[in-house]
């Protein structure tokens, strides 16, 4: 199934790029002030100060917590000043009602999976976008969305750098996507999204995040050679850089509660950039 479905991936990618250097100026009608609509919602994007208006960007499109909105995403004030110092685009879509359809979880008042593909095919035409530097990030419910969209369409992303989100139960059994670049993080402290899972009304279940990310491991056929780092209030990191396709994988937890550790966006950002494959 892998074999077919990656080069379908490879020309869609294909149609979604091309064209992109005569995209707009810079000065669209929407983006931070105004969404951006299309047929299945609507963004918010926000291109990083100094950006010359015709460079190809990289691009990280981030996924709100619970109830959220893409406005909370343009106020993370740490996420933005990262991206901005990177010369990031930040696109921040809207939820429907403020949730996410991950599978599993209570929502599924839009098929979110196409969405994400709609809005990758809107938001280049509008901005030039570098899709070797296309990454996928989120946090709680939207990390769970970040793993979903790594799952189901991961082949249009360079990477992905989920906060404090999973899978839900059940556990997929295997993705359509080939392997994915993934940084993940999350909190030993955890109450919301607890690092074991827990039940939600008796019906729902968050995955058990240590699992999910060794199924992230066989997907992506890593060895078990690792590299382990420290980092401050007990930040501990696991990093796997034999994985099929040259992809890289990385599991950090430190000793915090529901949210990225302080200065994390600049280490993940740069973490993302060194896995970008050459150019060629």
């Amino acid at each position: 199934m892998r074999r077919i479905r990656r080069p379908l991936a490879a020309i869609f990618l294909a149609l979604i790029f091309q064209g992109t250097a005569g995209a707009d100026d810079g000065t669209q009608q929407c983006g931070t002030e105004e969404p951006c609509h299309i047929a299945s919602g609507s963004y918010y994007a926000k291109p990083p100060s100094g950006w010359d208006g015709t460079s190809a960007l990289p691009a990280v499109i981030y996924f709100h917590g619970y109830k959220q909105s893409g406005r909370t995403v343009l106020g993370m004030k740490a996420l933005m000043r990262a991206a901005d110092e990177s010369g990031i685009l930040v696109v921040a879509p809207n939820g429907t009602e403020g949730r996410w359809a991950v599978r599993g979880a209570p929502s599924a008042l839009r098929d979110d999976i196409a969405f994400a593909r709609d809005l990758v095919r809107d938001v280049s035409t509008k901005w030039p976008l570098d899709p070797k530097r296309l990454w996928v990030s989120g946090f709680s419910l939207g990390g769970s969305m970040a793993w979903d969209v790594a799952c189901l369409t991961g082949d249009l992303f360079a990477g992905f750098m989920p906060v404090s989100g999973a899978f839900w139960r059940p556990h997929p059994s295997d993705c359509p996507s080939g392997p994915v670049t993934m940084l993940h993080v999350h909190g030993r402290g955890d109450k919301v999204v607890p690092l074991a899972g827990r039940t939600i009304r008796d019906r729902w279940r968050q995955g058990n995040v240590l699992e999910g990310f060794e199924f992230w491991r066989e997907h992506d056929r890593c060895g078990t050679d690792e590299i382990q780092s420290t980092g401050d209030k007990g930040l501990h990191c696991r990093e796997w850089r034999g994985c099929s396709g040259g992809k890289r994988l990385a599991l950090c937890l430190y000793d915090g509660g529901h949210a990225a550790p302080k200065d994390w966006y600049p280490k993940a950002f740069r973490w993302l950039q060194e896995a970008v494959p050459p150019r060629g």
